[in-house]
Protein backbone atom coordinates (compact mmCIF):
# COMPACT_ATOMS: atom_id res chain seq x y z
CA UNK A 1 0.00 0.00 0.00
CA UNK A 2 1.01 3.44 -0.77
CA UNK A 3 1.50 6.25 1.50
CA UNK A 4 -1.21 8.34 0.69
CA UNK A 5 -1.33 12.14 -0.02
CA UNK A 6 -4.04 13.35 1.97
CA UNK A 7 -5.25 17.07 1.41
CA UNK A 8 -7.61 18.17 3.69
CA UNK A 9 -10.01 21.00 3.16
CA UNK A 10 -13.59 22.67 3.57
CA UNK A 11 -16.09 20.71 1.47
CA UNK A 12 -18.00 22.77 -1.05
CA UNK A 13 -20.90 21.56 -3.20
CA UNK A 14 -18.68 20.12 -6.01
CA UNK A 15 -18.03 17.11 -2.95
CA UNK A 16 -20.99 15.90 -1.82
CA UNK A 17 -21.15 13.10 -4.61
CA UNK A 18 -18.16 11.65 -3.12
CA UNK A 19 -19.31 12.35 0.56
CA UNK A 20 -22.51 10.46 -0.30
CA UNK A 21 -20.66 7.87 -2.12
CA UNK A 22 -17.92 7.34 0.62
CA UNK A 23 -20.83 7.33 2.96
CA UNK A 24 -22.60 4.47 1.61
CA UNK A 25 -19.89 2.73 0.72
CA UNK A 26 -19.25 2.22 4.93
CA UNK A 27 -22.13 0.35 6.33
CA UNK A 28 -21.70 1.78 10.32
CA UNK A 29 -21.43 5.56 8.57
CA UNK A 30 -24.83 7.81 9.61
CA UNK A 31 -26.72 7.41 6.45
CA UNK A 32 -28.04 11.64 6.27
CA UNK A 33 -29.85 12.48 2.73
CA UNK A 34 -27.76 15.00 0.22
CA UNK A 35 -29.47 18.05 1.88
CA UNK A 36 -28.51 17.35 5.34
CA UNK A 37 -24.65 18.03 4.41
CA UNK A 38 -25.68 21.09 1.52
CA UNK A 39 -27.11 22.38 4.52
CA UNK A 40 -23.64 22.86 5.96
CA UNK A 41 -22.31 24.14 3.42
CA UNK A 42 -25.43 26.32 2.67
CA UNK A 43 -26.88 27.33 6.61
CA UNK A 44 -30.03 28.41 6.27
CA UNK A 45 -29.50 32.45 8.14
CA UNK A 46 -32.35 31.72 10.36
CA UNK A 47 -30.67 28.90 11.54
CA UNK A 48 -26.84 30.00 11.51
CA UNK A 49 -26.90 31.23 15.22
CA UNK A 50 -28.21 27.92 16.38
CA UNK A 51 -26.57 25.35 14.33
CA UNK A 52 -22.95 25.94 13.07
CA UNK A 53 -21.28 22.85 11.35
CA UNK A 54 -18.58 22.16 9.75
CA UNK A 55 -17.59 19.87 6.80
CA UNK A 56 -14.32 18.80 5.97
CA UNK A 57 -13.10 16.90 3.51
CA UNK A 58 -9.80 14.76 2.46
CA UNK A 59 -8.38 13.91 -1.11
CA UNK A 60 -5.85 11.16 -1.57
CA UNK A 61 -4.51 13.21 -4.77
CA UNK A 62 -7.57 13.61 -6.71
CA UNK A 63 -9.27 10.84 -5.32
CA UNK A 64 -12.08 11.37 -2.36
CA UNK A 65 -10.72 9.43 1.27
CA UNK A 66 -13.32 10.45 3.42
CA UNK A 67 -15.05 13.61 5.44
CA UNK A 68 -16.08 14.47 8.57
CA UNK A 69 -18.84 16.56 10.43
CA UNK A 70 -18.64 19.12 13.66
CA UNK A 71 -20.71 21.03 15.10
CA UNK A 72 -20.71 23.29 17.79
CA UNK A 73 -23.22 23.96 20.13
CA UNK A 74 -22.61 27.74 20.89
CA UNK A 75 -24.90 28.27 24.22
CA UNK A 76 -22.94 25.47 25.62
CA UNK A 77 -19.07 26.09 24.47
CA UNK A 78 -19.48 22.60 23.55
CA UNK A 79 -18.64 20.53 19.87
CA UNK A 80 -19.74 17.62 18.72
CA UNK A 81 -17.80 15.34 16.50
CA UNK A 82 -20.81 13.89 14.42
CA UNK A 83 -19.34 11.70 11.63
CA UNK A 84 -16.40 10.66 10.42
CA UNK A 85 -15.97 8.33 7.73
CA UNK A 86 -12.73 7.25 5.50
CA UNK A 87 -12.98 5.09 2.15
CA UNK A 88 -12.64 1.64 3.05
CA UNK A 89 -8.98 1.22 0.99
CA UNK A 90 -7.25 4.04 2.66
CA UNK A 91 -8.42 3.24 6.27
CA UNK A 92 -5.55 3.17 8.98
CA UNK A 93 -3.26 5.62 6.95
CA UNK A 94 -3.92 8.40 9.64
CA UNK A 95 -6.87 9.61 7.16
CA UNK A 96 -9.52 9.62 10.50
CA UNK A 97 -6.89 11.35 12.50
CA UNK A 98 -5.94 14.18 10.36
CA UNK A 99 -10.05 14.80 10.09
CA UNK A 100 -10.34 14.92 13.58
CA UNK A 101 -7.48 17.43 14.21
CA UNK A 102 -9.51 19.68 11.62
CA UNK A 103 -12.46 19.13 13.46
CA UNK A 104 -10.80 20.44 16.36
CA UNK A 105 -9.14 22.88 15.00
CA UNK A 106 -12.33 24.62 14.17
CA UNK A 107 -14.23 23.72 17.09
CA UNK A 108 -11.51 25.58 19.31
CA UNK A 109 -12.14 28.89 16.22
CA UNK A 110 -15.80 28.64 17.59
CA UNK A 111 -14.96 28.86 20.99
CA UNK A 112 -15.33 25.17 22.11
CA UNK A 113 -13.93 24.32 25.68
CA UNK A 114 -14.35 20.40 24.87
CA UNK A 115 -15.88 18.00 22.11
CA UNK A 116 -18.29 14.77 22.42
CA UNK A 117 -19.24 12.03 20.78
CA UNK A 118 -21.16 8.85 20.13
CA UNK A 119 -19.85 5.71 18.16
CA UNK A 120 -20.80 2.46 17.93
CA UNK A 121 -19.84 -0.11 20.62
CA UNK A 122 -18.62 -2.46 18.27
CA UNK A 123 -16.71 0.26 16.04
CA UNK A 124 -13.09 -1.58 17.53
CA UNK A 125 -10.74 0.73 15.32
CA UNK A 126 -13.29 3.89 15.76
CA UNK A 127 -12.76 3.99 19.35
CA UNK A 128 -9.55 3.17 19.63
CA UNK A 129 -8.62 6.06 17.50
CA UNK A 130 -10.62 8.51 19.84
CA UNK A 131 -9.34 7.17 22.91
CA UNK A 132 -5.61 7.17 21.19
CA UNK A 133 -6.87 11.15 20.54
CA UNK A 134 -7.47 11.64 24.39
CA UNK A 135 -11.42 10.90 24.48
CA UNK A 136 -12.60 9.23 27.85
CA UNK A 137 -15.67 7.59 27.94
CA UNK A 138 -18.38 9.41 29.67
CA UNK A 139 -21.23 6.49 29.46
CA UNK A 140 -23.51 4.57 26.82
CA UNK A 141 -26.85 4.68 25.53
CA UNK A 142 -28.70 1.50 24.89
CA UNK A 143 -29.97 0.23 21.64
CA UNK A 144 -29.13 3.93 19.93
CA UNK A 145 -28.43 2.86 16.79
CA UNK A 146 -30.59 0.46 14.08
CA UNK A 147 -29.20 -1.17 10.74
CA UNK A 148 -27.35 -3.41 12.74
CA UNK A 149 -28.47 -2.53 16.13
CA UNK A 150 -26.18 -1.33 18.54
CA UNK A 151 -24.88 0.57 21.32
CA UNK A 152 -23.76 4.35 21.49
CA UNK A 153 -20.65 4.98 23.53
CA UNK A 154 -20.13 8.33 25.12
CA UNK A 155 -17.26 9.83 24.92
CA UNK A 156 -15.50 13.65 25.54
CA UNK A 157 -12.14 15.11 24.81
CA UNK A 158 -11.57 18.78 26.63
CA UNK A 159 -10.38 20.88 23.87
CA UNK A 160 -6.86 22.88 24.88
CA UNK A 161 -4.25 24.06 22.77
CA UNK A 162 -1.94 21.02 22.32
CA UNK A 163 -2.06 20.57 18.61
CA UNK A 164 -2.48 17.19 17.23
CA UNK A 165 0.03 15.76 14.53
CA UNK A 166 -2.75 15.17 11.08
CA UNK A 167 -0.84 12.17 9.74
CA UNK A 168 1.13 10.89 12.99
CA UNK A 169 -0.28 7.40 13.65
CA UNK A 170 -2.46 7.20 17.26
CA UNK A 171 -0.76 6.51 20.41
CA UNK A 172 -1.48 3.15 21.74
CA UNK A 173 -4.81 3.19 23.30
CA UNK A 174 -4.83 3.03 27.28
Amino acid sequence: MTTPRIQLRPAVAQDLNAILDIELASETAPHWPHAAYAAILDPDPSQAAAILRCLIVAYDGELPAGFAVGRMHPAEGIAELESVVVTVSVRRAGIGRALCAAVFDWCRSQGASEIILEVRTNSAAAIALYIGLGFTKTGRRPLYYRDPDDDALLMRLPLDDRAISPLAPASAPA
